[in-house]
């Protein structure tokens, strides 16, 4: 394989035509550069320059060589620039994963606006998934990081949560409901009310939650239909198919027809969280995980 060395020295004296004002640009003795033009030409196997008469010119097969010269180059340094970048985080892919509730806040928008202006080089892979596959997905390396709700179910071996901002659970309701007079909401009100709830499947948490919420209060809650994302769960109040209970961020989400009420008597909190390896070497994942601490204080 031939070395960037004697390439880098060819393509100079090609453009010199001198083997001393060549030698001079490299800062190396003429008989050096003698040589590795010599080593360049048996390993290629022919003669590269014209030497007569203490004049040198390109041979046809050297006119071709300092064409595919040039552009190994330009490839190595690109190369190289794209390693440099890479080592300090500013290309390459970063997969996150998120919740639904952490999609509609405000808290990750920030974070990816950040990220995204500190970072144009980074391509952002956006996927929506529940807590518990966002951490099993972490832990096997097929997710970089998430934005995941606290408490989980259980966390894998390998991966750490960063709490971010709590939050607590509201009531969503349809705008005219007689409970929507109300400042804030007692839990045991809901008992008798139809509730449209996030399925277990794509949020055991908080399902969990709300589960353990009414049960304390004396009371299963009465589903009415079970969905997989909080915007749907948010229009199906407005259509007045009946009550949720959600995470506060959700307020950010403005429905016509919504209302949000405190609950009274709720003690719980749902915590945002990020998700991630504790000793992932990635910068640009070190790097997202500074920014969520950023945007999580003010």
């Amino acid at each position: 394989m031939l070395e960037l060395k004697l390439l880098r020295s060819f393509v100079l004296l090609a453009e010199e035509l001198h083997f001393g004002r060549a030698a001079e640009r490299l800062h190396i003795v003429q008989p050096a550069l003698t040589q590795q033009i010599q080593s360049l030409e048996r390993q290629i196997g022919t003669p590269l320059l014209n030497r007569a008469r203490g004049r040198i010119s390109l041979t046809d097969a050297g006119a071709l060589v300092l064409a595919e010269a040039r552009k190994t180059l330009e490839q190595a340094a690109r190369t190289e620039a794209i390693g440099r970048l890479a080592g300090r985080g500013e290309v390459g892919k970063l997969e996150v994963g998120f919740v639904g509730s952490a999609g509609v806040g405000a808290l990750m928008p920030a974070v990816l606006r950040d990220f995204r202006r500190s970072h144009p080089a980074v391509e952002l892979h956006l996927v929506e998934m529940a807590v518990g596959p966002q951490l099993a997905a972490i832990a096997a390396g097929t997710l970089d990081v998430g934005f995941v709700r606290l408490p989980p179910l259980s966390l894998p071996p390998g991966v750490t949560v960063l709490p971010l901002r709590p939050d607590s659970l509201v009531a969503a309701l349809p705008a005219g409901h007689p409970l929507a007079a109300l400042d804030a909401i007692p839990v045991a009100a809901l008992a008798a009310e139809p509730m449209v709830l996030h399925h277990r499947a794509g949020a055991a948490e908080l399902r969990s939650l709300i589960d353990d919420l009414c049960g304390r209060h004396g009371f299963t809650p009465q589903v009415v239909q079970s969905v997989p994302q909080i915007s749907l769960t948010v229009r199906l109040v407005a259509a007045g198919l009946g009550l949720s209970l959600l995470p506060g961020s959700i307020a950010w989400l403005a429905v016509e027809g919504v209302v949000y009420r405190p609950l009274a008597d709720a003690d719980i909190q749902y915590t945002l969280a990020l998700a991630h390896r504790p000793q992932d070497p990635a910068p640009a994942v070190r790097a997202f995980i500074a920014l969520a601490e950023k945007a999580a204080e003010i």
